[in-house]
């Protein structure tokens, strides 16, 4: 019980100190680019990833398990500090910086963490404790958006907070890397993959790139999709109160300075005062208040979504994930996120209330986090760990990332057809959503047969 409550303990660190980090990396880029410069940094995210993630495995060969962890949350925790000091300077080349950084990172972190603890229980223990240790991180997800919604208006100071919490998550982790790993069993139907992509010759681990793959792409084509709603409907808000008394009929206008280099927006804000005959002094010190006011809502709405994911990620995994797993089986829990993000994605491409597309990602945050993470994990544990040390890197950093990249090339490629042939702006939605769909119907029927096959998986019988 000790081990269990230090390993989801651990988790709860990392993700609070996560959480602290989101909502503010995703207020700042919008409040300074705008939802149409995602792609393009998407593309940057993704080639960074893999050349992160290629030292990240180059180290795994050349240190011990010990150093390579304490390598990696070290260098997250020097980076928060580094963020904290200089994003409170503003201007865009460290906004973009931060972005970058914040979206490369944790997923290099979760991944070291939850390798250590593939190697330290077995896949009959990983039944009975997975669902419990997870929990750890729906817990850290609620309370580092709970902290995080309460500073929202602290800016970057929510950056100390997270390297705190970084470090705790570390302590608690030194321990586990001092026992021994736990050797799955081996079977003489299972062959043992081989250095570099010999993984795939496994069925579990095919079937986990498939769903992270399909994953990315879903999640990444949600993200565009719901950021340009949130965008719009916040953007004009605030409008509404900070600058339309100054100038009622100028959202287009002021929204669309975001395009422009920090020093240039100035000058072009300047340009528009003399052209709509305003005061250029009252329109420059609102134009400031409409960018704080509008980083602090986005953020506070950031910080809300996450928290009820972690909420409700909670009562999944509380509730109802031991009681299907037993019930069901694992076969049946892998097929759960992909079958929910189907029907996702066909309702978002509908006109929906702005607290609509709040629930749709609520409901796809928590299912993700909770449920199906604790699912693929049992997969992973199902390995050897030799598998799991060549495939995991890769699956979880480059592999993710093309799913990024895919999505992000559909999404230029989809504005300018749509430009080009003059359709209607709904269309472009349409055009990233139906390979989206492909995908995810993929990644139901591999997972599916991976489950159903995979040694130690839970049964649905009625004496389980």
């Amino acid at each position: 019980m000790g081990r269990i409550l230090r390993c989801a303990s651990a988790l709860f660190f990392l993700f609070l100190s996560y959480y602290l980090v989101k909502p503010l990396r995703n207020s700042q880029f919008l409040a300074e680019f705008g939802p149409s410069a995602l792609p393009l940094v998407y593309l940057v995210v993704s080639v960074t990833s893999v050349s992160v993630t290629r030292v990240f495995q180059w180290a795994s060969l050349h240190f011990s398990r010990r150093q390579v962890v304490a390598g990696t949350f070290l260098w997250a925790i020097g980076c928060k500090v580094f963020f904290f000091l200089t994003l409170r300077q503003g201007g865009q080349a460290v906004t973009a910086l931060f972005y970058l950084w914040a979206s490369v990172y944790f997923l290099l972190l979760v991944s070291t963490l939850w390798g250590c603890l593939n190697e330290r229980f077995r896949m009959d223990q990983c039944q009975r404790c997975f669902p419990f240790i997870a929990l750890g991180s729906t817990i850290g997800n609620i309370a580092g958006a709970s902290l995080a919604e309460g500073m929202k208006g602290a800016g970057p100071s929510s950056l100390l907070c997270a390297a705190l919490a970084c470090l705790f998550s570390l302590l608690l982790l030194w321990r586990e890397l001092a026992y021994p790993v736990q050797m799955q069993e081996k079977t003489a139907t299972r062959d043992k993959p081989a250095v570099g992509f010999g993984w795939l010759r496994d069925r579990s681990l095919r079937a986990i790139a498939v769903m992270v793959l399909a994953l990315a792409v879903y999640s990444t084509s949600t993200d565009f999709i719901t950021q340009r709603r949130l965008d719009v409907s916040i953007g004009q808000a605030v409008y509404a109160q900070e600058l339309a008394p100054l100038w009622p009929g100028g959202y287009e206008q002021i929204s669309a300075l975001r395009n422009l280099p920090s020093a240039r927006q100035e000058p072009a804000l300047r340009e528009l005062a003399r052209g709509q005959q305003l005061d250029a002094e009252q329109l420059v010190a609102g134009y400031g208040r409409y960018k704080r006011e509008f980083g602090s809502r986005l953020s506070g709405v950031f910080a809300s979504i996450f928290q009820y994911q972690g909420l409700l990620g909670v009562l999944i995994l509380g509730v109802l994930c031991r009681p299907f797993l037993r019930r069901f089986g694992l076969s049946a829990a892998l097929v759960v996120m992909p079958t929910f993000a189907l029907c996702a994605t066909i309702v978002l491409m509908f006109p929906l209330d702005v607290l609509w597309v709040q629930l749709i990602l609520v409901l796809s945050g928590s299912l993700n986090y909770s449920f199906n993470n604790a699912a693929k994990e049992m997969l992973y544990t199902g390995t050897d760990r030799e598998a799991i040390l060549q495939a995991k890197p890769f699956i979880e950093g480059p592999l993710m990332r093309l799913g990024d990249v895919f999505c992000s090339l559909l999404t230029i490629l989809s504005g300018l057809v749509v430009a080009r042939l003059g359709w209607a702006k709904s269309w472009e939605e349409w055009l990233i959503v139906l390979p989206c769909a492909l995908a995810l119907i993929c990644w139901w029927v591999l997972v599916r047969r991976a489950g159903s096959t995979t040694r130690g998986a839970p049964s649905p019988t009625p004496e389980s």
